[in-house]
Parts: structure tokens; sequence; C-alpha cells
């Protein structure tokens, strides 16, 4: 083989790395537009809708609201369950990413536990956990408007530790619609 063939065949090489590399980039966005999607109408409702029974009602328990997140929960176990099941192989991307999400869960979860301790003030907490997982999450796909999105999410977090709870609830609405909604339908478009 001479010098001219063995450089077709490194650059040939080189070229299926970078379209492997484009694959697994692509399949990450395209799972993560549906979560962010999922996650951020689900927070979106939930948040007015407490805000609003907080706000104009005399419903004792205002915060049942959030229990539309079993529609979450349920949409990304089964979501997860059927990726899960289509892929043969589960990247070093894949696994980054998932573990990004498992942490922020693991803490949403102590965080919940203990709210009690912090009179269920968590939002301005969750906000901040939020942001962190979406910003990584953004760098891991180069994904800039993720991790705009990120930056958005902190500063509410910030807000939402200056402000009453009922505030905290419009922080985390506005969070969510320009943290997760916007940038996963940005994302959305772009696997089109």
């Amino acid at each position: 083989m001479d010098n001219q063939e063995q450089s077709q065949t490194a650059q040939q090489r080189l070229d299926i790395i970078h379209e492997m590399i484009a694959r697994a980039k692509g399949k990450i966005s395209k799972d993560s537009s549906f979560y962010f999607l999922l996650w951020g109408w689900v927070v979106l409702i939930s948040s007015i809708v407490h805000f609003l029974l907080l706000q104009y009602t005399t419903i004792h328990h205002p915060e049942w609201a959030w229990s539309i997140i079993l529609v979450g929960i349920f949409g990304s176990f089964v979501k997860g369950y059927k990726e899960r099941k289509s892929h043969k192989a589960n990247t070093y991307l894949n696994r980054l990413y998932g573990i990004i999400w498992i942490t922020f869960m693991v803490s949403y979860l102590i965080l919940l536990v203990f709210s009690a301790r912090i009179n269920f003030y968590i939002a301005p907490l969750v906000l901040l956990m939020a942001a962190s997982a979406t910003y990584l999450s953004g760098a891991l796909i180069k994904f800039n408007p993720l991790k705009w999105g990120a930056v958005f999410i902190w500063v509410m977090g910030i807000v939402a530790f200056l402000v009453a709870l009922p505030y905290q609830l419009l922080a985390t609405a506005a969070a969510v619609l320009i943290g997760y909604l916007i940038p996963g339908y940005m994302l959305k478009q772009s696997e089109a």
C-alpha cells in the first residue's frame, strides 16, 4: 500500500469515528428534548396551579398541585425503559448523561425527605440543582441554549431565595419556561 492509499484509509477511519461521535451526540440530543419538554411542562403547570390555589383559594393543601409529578415520573420511566430496550450499546456519553440526572434525582429525593426541616421552602435549592444538571447536560451535548437556560435557572434560584413562597412558585415557573421549555423545543427542532 502506498502513502496515498494509507492516507485515504486513515482519513476514512477518522470520518467513521467522527460520524459515530455525531450519531452518539445526536442520540443524546434526541433523548434530551423529550425529558426537558416533559419536565418543563410538569413543573410549569404544577408551579402555576400551586400559586393559584395558594393565592386565590382556601384549599388546605395547595401543594397537592405537585402530584402531577407522578405523570412526569411515569413518562420518564416508560421512555427510559423503551430507550434501554431499543439501544444495542450504551455509549459513554449516554451513561454520563444518565449519571448527571440520577445525581440530581438522588439530591432532590433527599431534599424532599428533609424538607420539613426547612419549612418546605425547597424551590430555591431545587432550582440551583436543576440549573447545575441542565448546564452540564448542555455542555455534554454541546447545545448552548441549554447552558443559557441553566444560567437563567440559577438567576431564578437566587430570586427564589429573596421572595416569599408564592413568588418562589412564579420564579420556578419562569425558570422552567426559559430554562427547559424554550431550549427543549429548540433541541427538538434541531433533531428534525
